[in-house]
């Protein structure tokens, strides 16, 4: 089963490419794409008060495609509705459910288009790519 985001109109046949095959090797129940974290990350409370500076090195921005075993993406959502309504993603729900996802390193131009400067960045992606 493959996921996307239609907010992430960037995607590349490669990518997809990608995803499916480390699926298909059997090691994975759920392969995502991601982009290694460039920027400092800090963890705050609600106040604002930072608590720590998470460790970089380990932390990706998660994107889509997301792709899975059709069995195990239907298995982790068989959920009650506010475990579905709470999960920021798919993956979150087949990681809850004990399986086993890996992550294909992807390109930050995979993004997500939200913001007015989102669209912006989009559109010149997308010229860039135009010959």
């Amino acid at each position: 089963a493959v996921v996307h985001d239609a907010a992430r109109p960037l995607l590349t046949r490669e990518l997809v490419e990608r995803c499916l095959a480390a699926l298909g090797d059997g090691a994975f129940d759920g392969v995502i794409a991601g982009a290694p974290v460039t920027d400092t990350i800090k963890e705050a409370d609600r106040g604002g008060r930072v608590l720590r500076t998470l460790e970089r090195s380990a932390l990706w921005a998660v994107q889509t495609p997301q792709v899975f075993r059709a069995d195990a993406l239907r298995g982790a959502l068989e959920v009650d509705d506010a475990t579905l309504a709470g999960a920021t993603d798919d993956a979150s729900l087949v990681e809850a459910a004990g399986c086993t996802v890996a992550m294909v390193e992807s390109s930050p131009e995979n993004l997500k288009v939200t913001t007015p400067l989102d669209l912006r960045l989009a559109e010149a992606l997308l010229r860039s790519r135009t010959p």
